[in-house]
């Protein structure tokens, strides 16, 4: 186990992912299981790229946070600037299959399908028309994963404390204040 955590972080750390294609680093993150994808997700050493990628690919999972925290907060970097410059209509690459936002089940979908493309430095299919890095309805989905916090656990009340009274009989003590001498 400890090996293979180790090989997934070195996946995604600089020296690697830089080698690979989009679309290789792409396949390797979705071969990744969730707890690697967590643990190299808090790693310095992983890439911007690395990270957008952990990022799509734990929301397209639908886990809503890992064991060190929340992640998102590397999509969330650039949400409303124009990082990346966007070419005009006329300037997109031709012959490409044309998608658009419908085209994806949720953002997390057209998130990975963007970065897999070459996205964010890149767009061909025009997914990211303000430039921030973010595709689609990604930055709704990435902002609900950035602040999410666990639910706290539903307070059962417990009238478990049996009285005993002075005839020898049991009793709780309702919400009311009365005996209820069914309850032990």
């Amino acid at each position: 186990m400890r090996v293979l955590l180790y090989l997934a972080m070195m996946l995604l750390t600089a020296c690697t992912a830089d080698l690979l294609s989009p679309a290789a680093l792409s396949s390797k993150v979705a071969q990744a299981s969730t707890s690697e994808l967590c643990a190299a997700y808090f790693q310095p050493r992983t890439t911007s790229r690395g990270k957008l990628m952990i990022e799509a690919e734990l929301a397209g999972r639908r886990v809503n946070q890992c064991v060190l925290g929340n992640y998102g907060h590397h999509s969330l970097s650039t949400l409303g600037e124009t990082v990346y410059a966007r070419p005009t209509t006329t300037d997109l690459m031709t012959g490409l299959d044309s998608y658009d936002c419908s085209d994806f089940p949720n953002g997390a979908a057209a998130q990975k399908f963007f970065l897999a493309s070459g996205g964010p430095i890149t767009d061909p299919r025009n997914l990211d028309g303000d430039g921030d890095g973010l595709a689609c309805e990604w930055r709704a989905q990435i902002l609900k994963m950035s602040t999410y916090r666990r639910p706290a656990p539903a307070v059962r009340r417990s009238y478990s404390n049996c009285y005993t009274g002075p005839r020898g009989g049991t009793y709780t003590i309702t919400a009311t204040g009365n005996k209820n001498y069914g309850g032990c």
